[in-house]
């Protein structure tokens, strides 16, 4: 086996251990140089990547806690503004029954005054009339006897006049 060993080495040529050489020197220095430093930035960029995917997912679960924070912060403004529209609806309808019921009561009051007032002033009419009756009539009858009444006759005469003015203004309200 020597002989053979010894052909294979002779034969072979210094050209092509010389290439095995730098290709082995070549792969150490790109093992070296180059992949190393790609492999850890690769790494480095799969961690920042990762790290960005984490802080997504975070702010994502931020958000949506968020927004139901919200979502439910509106509900509850939502029934304070349809509470409080509706307390000043009733409220109103209160103001609105309670100012009726005053106008009502004013306005009955405000009846009853001037039908009271009507009343008195219709008794006083009915009173000067009475007078200015009497008196026309004692007049008229003074000049029928064409006498001078006396003032003690005038006021009994009044006084008649009066009382049968009363009755017969009692039938005709009867």
């Amino acid at each position: 086996m020597n002989l053979e060993w010894g052909k294979v080495v002779k034969s072979l040529n210094w050209t092509f251990i010389f290439n095995l050489v730098n290709f082995a020197i070549l792969l150490y220095l790109l093992k070296r140089l180059l992949f190393k430093p790609a492999l850890a930035y690769l790494d480095r960029r799969r961690e920042l990547i990762a790290s960005r995917m984490e802080s997504a997912r975070a702010d994502e679960e931020k958000a949506a806690k968020l927004a139901a924070e919200r979502t439910e912060v509106l509900k509850k403004a939502y029934e304070q503004s349809r509470q409080i529209v509706e307390k000043a609806h009733a409220q109103a309808e209160e103001t609105i029954v309670v100012a009726k019921s005053e106008a009502k009561h004013d306005a009955e009051r405000i009846l009853d005054d001037a039908r009271m007032q009507i009343e008195q002033e219709r008794a006083q009419m009915e009173q000067e009339l009475r007078r200015a009756y009497a008196e026309i009539s004692v007049l008229g009858a003074s000049r029928v006897l064409k006498r001078e009444v006396k003032l003690k006759d005038h006021r009994r005469l009044l006084d008649e006049l009066l009382a049968e003015i009363d009755e017969e203004a009692l039938r005709i309200k009867q």
